[in-house]
């Protein structure tokens, strides 16, 4: 899907490159700060685009973001949808708030949000 290729291209030089589509890397350790914070993006959905001959579908992308501290949480929040919303490239539209959660596996802070991409 050309829409998530390019919304990759926006994202991946943020973070030193710790931006990974489905899952954020097993060899990311936990207990190495320097690997993070890292962001996984993820189609999740989408809005359906129906006409008479074709379907087709706008995009929902899912951002998720791991970071070592609430405050470089929410640093790496505004960094992200402050580097989406400058794009000219496609029209990404906020679905969702942020999220604050704690990833007790990872032991680390997560923001969630969702983008509806034209």
């Amino acid at each position: 899907m050309e829409e998530l290729a390019i919304f990759y291209t926006v994202i991946k030089d943020l973070f030193d490159g710790r931006v990974y589509p489905d899952a954020v890397p097993a060899s990311n350790s936990a207990a190495d700060l320097k690997q993070w914070p890292a962001v996984r993006y993820i189609l999740t959905s989408g809005k359906v685009i129906a006409t008479n001959c074709y379907q087709d579908y706008s995009p929902r992308v899912q951002v998720d973001i791991y970071a070592n501290s609430p405050e470089e949480r929410a640093e790496a929040v505004k960094l992200v949808m402050d580097t989406i919303n400058q794009c000219d490239e496609l029209e990404c539209f906020l679905q969702t708030a942020p999220f604050f959660a704690m990833d007790f596996d990872r032991n680390k802070y997560q923001a969630t949000f969702a983008y509806l991409i034209n």
